[in-house]
């Protein structure tokens, strides 16, 4: 039998018939698969962009909460709540339930500020309200699309209630954003920057050398005892470098001298500074420099950096509103407080200082640069709190230099250690956040 070409070319493609059919469905299969995970992906991602963004918005809402407590703290809130107007949240009331909460406030609910920061949302399970809307604040608030927030006050060293107020608190900030997102942020804060314990009521930091003149009168004062009621534990009258005790103390000793009797300088021992004793700021010129450069950026914030004191506005503050002034009066003229008052707070100059026999201050003074204080003239004045000199170019290199306290005249003004001046001087500086955190 014989078989054509034409046959044999006919039954070859009968048997590729449909090959075409299944690659067809093949490819069509992995557009399919291909267009579905498109799709997938793409809607995965939507809902990841909605989540990311009401997670965010809690995240603004814990932002909140903390940028509110702390404008609270800094005296910028009125209370409310059943707390009694004109009552100020200090650090130690801020973790006091009966004054931090509002009355309504059941004994327990967490110490949350609820007597200055308006809570005015009552969640789903609480028994009172316990969240501050951010956004929207009227009565269209819900949790599905809503930004709120609470804050928890937390005293982390558990200050004792005759202790005073707490040097820090820990504030702690729940954001509610939309589709029940949250986030947690924390906050620790200083009751101020500027905290350290004056090793004297007259402090002549450094040097091998120095210029100590208490005055020549038998009525002027000098005293580390605290004049505040109730007084805290006293301090030296007088502390200087350990080269420079045997000096203090013939000063001392030759004002006494003169006192009939009556020590006019008590504690009367000169104290020497030590690694224990003195602020970390004045244990090295490097160290009194970085000061000097914080303090006065912190000066700057405030408005209350000055070239000169032509330039001081408002005052240097009063017992009920102290003040943080800078002046940089390095290689210029000298500041010259008058007679009366002249104010209340933290006083640092960079240059000479100038007071006078009547010239009365409530705080601390820092002589820190020139470290020249001069006091001139008779009267009764008194430096209520304390006093530090150190001398050091504050734009340079070296070390310290000799300071310089020296009093011209007689009269019965004096120099007196006081624990509630030197608090408002701390205090004028205002509240310092030392780091936050996600938690």
């Amino acid at each position: 039998m014989i078989i054509s070409a034409s046959n044999r070319r006919i039954t070859g493609a009968s048997k590729e018939r449909g090959a075409a059919l299944i690659t067809a469905l093949m490819v069509a299969t992995l557009v399919l698969a291909a267009g579905g995970a498109l799709i997938l992906t793409t809607g995965m991602s939507t809902t990841t962009s909605i989540d990311a963004t009401a997670e965010m918005q809690a995240y603004y809402g814990a932002e909140a909460g903390l940028q509110q407590s702390l404008n609270a703290l800094r005296g910028n809130v009125s209370p409310s709540g059943g707390v009694p107007a004109g009552t100020k949240l200090t650090f130690k009331n801020a973790v006091d339930r009966n004054i931090t909460n509002a009355s309504t406030d059941p004994g327990t609910a967490p110490k949350r500020l609820s007597g200055w920061l308006q809570y005015n949302y009552t969640s789903t399970g609480s028994a009172y309200a316990d969240r501050v809307k951010v956004s929207p604040t009227d009565n269209t608030y819900t949790p599905r699309t809503g930004v709120a927030f609470s804050v928890e006050i937390i005293d982390p060293d558990n200050t004792c209630a005759a202790c005073g107020d707490p040097s820090r608190l820990v504030i702690k900030s729940i954001g509610y954003g939309p589709k029940g997102s949250m986030k947690k942020l924390e906050m620790v804060v200083h009751r101020n920057y500027f905290n350290f314990a004056p090793p004297a009521a007259l402090t002549l930091a450094g040097g091998t050398g120095m210029t100590l003149n208490l005055g020549n009168s038998n009525a002027s004062g000098y005293t580390g005892n605290d004049i505040h009621n109730p007084p805290v534990a006293g301090l030296p009258t007088v502390a200087v470098s350990p080269a420079n005790q045997a000096g203090a103390q013939t000063a001392i000793d030759n004002l006494n001298a003169q006192g009939g009797g009556t020590p006019q300088v008590t504690p009367s021992t000169a104290a020497a500074l030590t690694s224990s004793n003195t602020p970390d700021f004045l244990q090295t010129a490097d160290a009194a420099r970085a000061f000097l450069h914080t303090a006065a950026d912190i000066a700057q914030g405030d408005n209350r950096y000055f070239g000169s004191q032509a330039a001081v506005v408002a005052g240097l503050g009063t017992s009920a509103a102290p003040l943080t002034t800078f002046i940089d009066n390095y290689g210029g003229a000298a500041v010259d407080l008058g007679a009366g008052y002249q104010g209340c707070g933290l006083l640092i100059v960079t240059g000479p200082l100038i007071t006078h026999g009547q010239t009365d201050f409530e705080g601390l003074i820092l002589v820190l640069g020139n470290g020249t204080f001069n006091r001139d003239g008779n009267g009764n004045g008194h430096i209520d709190g304390g006093i530090i000199v150190a001398n050091f170019d504050p734009n340079g290199t070296g070390g310290f230099g000799s300071p310089v306290f020296s009093v011209n005249g007689g009269g019965n003004s004096d120099v007196r250690y006081n624990s509630d001046a030197i608090r408002k001087a701390f205090d004028s500086a205002g509240v310092f956040v030392a780091g936050i955190h996600e938690y």
